[in-house]
């Protein structure tokens, strides 16, 4: 029999046959199906690092999938094989990826292929593998997740995942200031190392801070703890800006006593070849342990001073200090060439705080190295390009940024503030000024869980520098940890509590939107101002100014900057009213929305509460807060509503107080436990003993 096709006579079996591949095309490519206990290979020469990702990620095979599975190194004959190779450690059907951390996840007949062009670049395979099969997030520890389990992992045998090298080369985190994350930090080892590997989930490679401890000054000098964690996980590192060569003069008398304890020198601006000797020591100790730095180069005091605050005898000028800090700069990088025997060491010089300063007057004289970074760095207690920066001549330098999440002083500390809109606005405000030559970020974020999002958020602003925008960014994160029904409910959600925050100063940086914030720790710090008056008797319509941190000879100016006039008042307490009031009112919407939402999500609860809607309360009572203790301050003839305005702040503290508390569950018990920087305690013994000591009769 045969059948006619615009007149073209067909068998009936051939017309069988093309309805059979029409339909098996129907049903899609083949799978991969992983199940059970998964063969991870290995190859021998893989190093360390690898070796430690795989151990994640073997634990979460075994969360996922029920059994934990095992590492080869010899590629079995038959069945389902994860394998992880660097560069050309396996042989696949498709070539090697190449460039910097460049990677790649494809199937290859029964092998799921995890490759990158070098070591991170596999680390980051393995970590995105886990992300997008075993739904384990960069942020599982922090978001309280657990990933749901599964008896099969399909995977498409036509899946292909190339990821090419990042736009900013080197990604640093600087864990600073953890007043509550260090006390947390050592119960566990888990706890201790959940950073380093979140850190490389995100594709970060660089750990900023110090690379020595009590030990290393002893044989057999090993590194410190925090820098031989990232080694072994595969981190550069790098010290931060008082920290030359990784190096504190903490330990100047420590180093000292182990090496020459009969003759222990005076640290002094003089004594260079002792400076020098201490310096080389740092250099030799991080090539004997095998550390990958970017070495630090520069001069400040012990702890974030001026060096001028801790030498004896130090100049009294800027110029003639300018010129101390160019000489120290230069016997450190002709000591490092030595050390190192290169001629090109990648070096950075971080221009925080007075160098800054010294930098945009014209002082200081950045070195003409090729192989230096120039590390600019926000202005202090807001965020955005300093002045040294904006007005820099720039001549195809190596550019760096550091930007602060979380200060100690008037900043972001149990709140989230900045947001992923003003991360970004930095970096591409400092990458266009530079003409495109920015290599190197830096985000100060301490105590790290109350800021997670604004450290997602950068890690992928840094990787995906072109194509990031900050409404996709938040979806998909929202729609990661929240689930797709109300991801894009919470993106804007996000977005809403960011621009809650009361402007308090207007903007003076051309085009730079939201320049300056009330942070939560400017509500401490404004309490503290108010209830000093009040315990003294004083009133002050402007009772913001002359706070003791407003010292310009240490670049530190403007604690509050509330701008009576930019809030068309005339004065601060009329400022801090208004502004309050605003924000009261946005955050009240928010946290309303956050109700509906919180109860009808089906993933993601406690991460929800933790990150957006316990926030939202948090800076909610605050506002309130510090409202009624402002117009408790206004209150100077009536005692009766004074008081009555004390006990409704100390109310709304006590309510901010029991927001940080619901934040404390699981593996979190206790976070906020050392908590001193803010000071709710003591601020609200200071409010309830005034309180009580106003006699009504």
């Amino acid at each position: 029999m045969r059948l006619k096709f615009n007149n073209v006579k067909m068998p009936l079996i051939v017309i069988f046959l093309l309805i059979g591949i029409i339909i098996s095309c129907k049903k899609g490519p083949k799978q991969i199906k992983l199940i059970g206990e998964v063969p991870i290979y290995l190859h021998p020469d893989e190093p360390e690092a690898v070796r430690t990702a795989v151990k994640d990620l073997q634990r979460d095979l075994e969360s996922v999938l029920g059994k934990k599975s095992s590492i080869v190194e010899k590629m079995p004959e038959s069945g389902s094989v994860i394998v992880v190779a660097t560069g050309e450690n396996y042989v696949g059907d498709k070539p090697a990826v190449s460039g910097w951390e460049a990677h790649q996840i494809y199937v290859d007949n029964n092998k799921v292929i995890l490759n990158g062009a070098d070591m991170r670049g596999t680390i980051y395979a393995v970590y995105t593998f886990s992300e997008e099969f075993l739904g384990v997030s960069p942020l599982w520890f922090w978001a309280s997740e657990v990933p749901a389990q599964k008896d099969t992992i399909a995977i498409s045998t036509d899946f292909e995942k190339i990821v090419s090298s990042p736009y900013i080369k080197y990604r640093a985190w600087f864990p600073n200031d953890r007043d509550l994350i260090i006390p947390w930090q050592w119960r566990s080892d888990e706890n201790y190392e959940a950073f380093y590997e979140t850190m490389l989930r995100l594709k970060l490679n660089t750990l900023e801070g110090g690379i020595a401890d009590r030990e290393s000054f002893k044989p057999p000098y090993p590194a410190g703890k925090e820098a031989s964690i990232a080694q072994k996980r595969g981190l550069m590192v790098t010290g931060h800006h008082m920290l030359v060569f990784g190096s504190s003069f903490n330990d100047w008398g420590r180093y000292w006593q182990n090496a020459r304890p009969d003759d222990i020198p005076e640290l002094t601006l003089t004594d260079r070849q002792s400076l020098r000797e201490f310096w080389g020591f740092h250099i030799e100790l991080a090539k004997r342990n095998n550390l990958d730095p970017i070495w630090l180069v520069g001069f400040r005091g012990n702890r974030d001073i001026p060096f001028w605050e801790y030498f004896p005898d130090p100049p009294s000028d800027d110029p003639t200090r300018a010129k101390v800090i160019e000489e120290m700069v230069q016997i450190q990088i002709d000591l490092l060439k030595e050390k190192t025997k290169k001629e090109h060491p990648l070096m950075r010089l971080t221009l925080y705080n007075e160098m800054s300063r010294l930098v945009a007057n014209g002082d200081f004289h950045i070195p003409k190295e090729d192989s230096l970074i120039h590390n600019f760095v926000a202005a202090r207690r807001d965020h955005f390009p300093n002045e040294d920066l904006l007005t820099y001549p720039f001549k195809n330098e190596l550019v760096g940024y550091y930007m602060n999440l979380q200060f100690t002083s008037s900043g972001s500390h149990l709140a989230q503030a900045e947001g992923p809109r003003k991360i970004e606005q930095n970096f591409r405000m400092v990458d266009s000024i530079s003409g495109g030559n920015l290599i190197f970020s830096v985000m100060n974020a301490g105590n790290i869980r109350e800021h997670v999002l604004g450290l997602s958020a950068s890690a992928d602003l840094m990787w995906n520098f072109k194509d990031f925008e900050v409404r996709t960014f938040l979806n998909n994160f929202s729609t990661m940890y929240y689930g797709e029904e109300f991801g894009k409910d919470i993106a804007q959600l996000y977005l809403d509590f960011f621009n809650s925050y009361w402007q308090q100063k207007k903007q003076d940086l051309a085009g730079f939107e939201r320049q300056y914030l009330f942070h939560d720790l400017r509500y401490a710090r404004a309490a503290e101002m108010l209830l000093t008056d009040l315990e003294a008797g004083t009133y002050r319509p402007n009772v913001l100014h002359g706070h003791k941190l407003d010292n310009p000879d240490k670049g530190s100016v403007g604690y509050f900057r509330v701008e009576p006039e930019d809030n068309d008042v005339k004065n601060q307490l009329e400022a801090m009213l208004k502004g309050t009031t605003a924000s009261i009112a946005k955050l009240e919407i928010i946290t309303s929305k956050a109700d509906q939402i919180h109860p009808k999500l089906k993933t993601g609860q406690k991460f929800f509460n933790d990150n957006l809607r316990g926030q939202a309360y948090l800076m909610l009572h605050l506002n309130k807060m510090l409202n009624y203790l402002t117009k408790a301050y206004r209150a100077t003839d009536n005692k009766q509503q004074r008081k009555d305005f004390l006990n409704k702040s100390i109310n709304e503290l006590e309510q901010a107080h029991q927001q940080l508390k619901n934040a404390e569950h699981d593996r979190f018990t206790g976070w906020y436990a050392h908590e001193r920087v803010f000071g709710m305690e003591k601020i609200k013994k200071r409010l309830k003993d005034f309180e009580e000591k106003l006699n009504i009769n």
